[in-house]
């Protein structure tokens, strides 16, 4: 079994196409539209020997990390256009209607708090139970897998597609009850709002923070991102597939591997 990382951001559409592919793979859900499975775009990766890593960042850091200073699609009019123009058609191929076709008004949102909670929540169900039980906290990622592509899921769907400010605590306290709370993970997980209170706490943030510092060491520059054990990395939803297969194909490759350092574990506090 290999890792791959799948950092991403919450403002970031792209990263809202890779997070539904993926939690597709892994909860065995197929595109309703059979006629565009065979487009690039709308593939599942094959999960079978990969364990993905989700690593939320936040890219207002990374930006100013690598020179840039704001997100391209509102630095760039048309390019903004266009990106919402091709997030819809290929969340249509994919059978999910309704994002926009520009962005709301109160895009991009604040997603740090949506950006916590995720990485609380990719720690695992015994990191997120300590956590409220005031035990210590150790890193772990049994049974949680699929819970938590849901989760990321259905923020990027309340955000973009539902137009709801996922800033707001009392959106994600709903989202976390009804996708997180009442799940089966052989752990009874806290309440929405409770986990609300969790992320933030200084453990949380700081575990964040660290997550988007380790993006910064791994000399990434945007969202979705997708790095793998032997340092590489991918930019972008269409290089999706690429990211999950490299570790079959790496070998074939005639370059020296390592564009980033070897990508560091999620931090553990």
């Amino acid at each position: 079994m290999v890792s791959v990382n799948f950092w991403f951001e919450f403002a970031s559409p792209y990263s809202m196409i890779s997070a539904l592919r993926l939690l597709r793979a892994l909860t065995g859900r197929i595109n309703p539209n059979p006629e565009a499975e065979g487009l690039p775009s709308c593939q599942l990766p094959d999960l079978s020997d990969v364990s993905i890593v989700y690593r939320p960042i936040l890219l207002p850091a990374l930006f100013a990390a690598s020179g840039q200073t704001m997100l391209p699609g509102v630095q760039v009019p048309a390019k903004g256009k266009y990106m919402f123009h091709d997030v819809h058609r290929t969340l249509s191929l994919l059978g999910c209607p309704g994002f926009p076709a520009r962005p709301h008004t109160n895009w991009p949102p604040n997603t740090v708090l949506a950006g916590r909670m995720a990485w609380m929540l990719a720690q695992g169900p015994s990191y997120v139970c300590a956590l409220n039980s005031s035990g210590e906290p150790s890193a772990t990622l049994e049974q949680g897998a699929q819970v938590l592509a849901e989760f990321v899921w259905r923020v990027f769907e309340a955000e973009f597609i539902g137009g709801e400010d996922i800033g707001s605590p009392r959106v994600l306290e709903r989202l976390w009850n009804v996708y997180v709370a009442k799940a089966d993970v052989g752990s009874e997980m806290p309440s929405g709002e409770r986990a609300v209170e969790l992320a933030n706490t200084s453990v949380v943030k700081n575990g964040y923070k660290d997550n988007t510092q380790a993006a910064i060491a791994c000399k990434l520059f945007g969202a979705p991102s997708f790095t793998t054990d032997d340092g590489d990395m991918y930019w972008g939803n269409d290089h999706l597939l690429e990211a999950m297969a490299h570790h079959k194909v790496c070998s074939l490759l005639d370059q020296p591997l390592g564009y980033c350092t070897k990508s560091a574990p999620s931090p553990k506090i």
